[in-house]
């Protein structure tokens, strides 16, 4: 193999490597942009339902305690019991179709069909005393639940972003590697010039020097059959022409 094939076959290597590894890294990016873009929504997502449950349940707690202490038993109250009701119902739902794991919504739902229950007892004789002592509990097992779950949300959050870091971690490292060997190559690629390039063309150049200088016999071994040994081997028989020419002259 020639010279210019060498040369040309080692830059084409070495261009093809960080090609490569450039396009891997920017994979690898991509793919970690679009983990944590698709983590931050549904986390939001999550959250943001979370909140419409609370709200839903206070907002029914708030017109539910109203109606039992208002001795007018005014019917706005039951609206706002039976609009908070529909809303919680369409934000768990919601969250149902959002979640890859409906299992975490259990509580919720346990909580709230014995929330439901008890509301349900509500009459015109309901006081405050079974307020504070009968429905008091199975609200505070529903808040309660939802919170649980956005404390869930947030763990899974935490421990999914600990996953992402490990893998920008490993996606760094492919672009360290491929660095790395990219830098192996150009040594590899540094020493085969030195040595079947540089080396003797400077040992071809200084063995012509020494000859005509001082009449020392041209002797180069060059161990490669490329260019340069064809160019030592016609040095080497120009001098041999112009040794037998010399004594014609």
């Amino acid at each position: 193999m020639g010279i210019k094939h060498k040369i040309r076959l080692g830059f084409i290597t070495i261009g093809i490597l960080l090609f490569l590894s450039g396009i891997i890294s920017s994979l690898e990016l991509a793919r970690f942009n679009r983990a944590t873009h698709n983590l931050l929504e549904k986390s939001q997502q999550s959250i943001e339902i979370s909140k419409q449950m609370l709200d839903a349940v206070q907002e029914q707690n708030t017109a539910l305690l109203l109606s039992i202490t208002d001795t007018t038993r005014n019917v706005i109250y039951d609206s706002l019991i039976a609009k908070s009701d529909r809303d919680f119902d369409r934000a768990f739902h919601t969250a149902q179709n959002a979640l890859r794991d409906p299992v975490q919504l259990e509580a919720i739902g346990t909580a709230f069909k014995y929330y439901n229950n008890i509301v349900s007892q509500v009459s015109d004789s309901t006081d405050i005393t079974w307020f504070t002592d009968v429905y008091k509990t199975s609200y505070y097992n529903l808040t309660h639940s939802i919170k649980e779950f956005m404390v869930l949300i947030q763990q899974h959050t935490i421990d999914y972003t600990a996953q992402l870091e490990r893998n920008a971690y490993r996606a760094s490292m492919v672009g360290i590697i491929a660095l790395g060997a990219g830098i192996l190559l150009l040594m590899v690629f540094y020493f085969m010039l030195n040595n079947y390039f540089i080396g003797p063309v400077l040992q071809i150049t200084k063995a012509l020097k020494g000859y005509v200088n001082s009449r020392i016999p041209f002797d180069v071994a060059v161990s490669t059959r490329d260019e340069i040994n064809t160019l030592k081997e016609y040095i080497a028989t120009l001098i041999t022409a112009h040794k037998k020419a010399k004594p014609q002259a």
